[in-house]
């Protein structure tokens, strides 16, 4: 990620994530984010079946290839 340092914008990498539609893993120093659809993904997993954040991320490591990170079924 290039983060703006452009006059007048925020210096705050974080809000920079959030205006990007990205949710933040931290606040001091981001280095991962997650998208809001991947977060309603999980909430509905979560309180529907009762998944685990465990079970969730497995469940991702299953659909998404590293071979192919492109091709993530949708």
């Amino acid at each position: 990620v290039l983060w703006c340092h452009c006059p007048g914008s925020n210096n705050q990498q974080h809000l920079q994530l959030l205006k990007a539609q990205l949710f933040p893993a931290s606040t001091s120093c981001p280095r991962t984010a997650f998208t809001f659809n991947i977060l309603n993904h999980f909430l509905i997993d979560a309180l529907e079946c009762k998944t685990s954040a465990m079970s969730f991320f497995q469940k991702l490591q299953q659909l998404t290839s590293n071979a192919f990170p492109d091709s993530i079924p949708v």
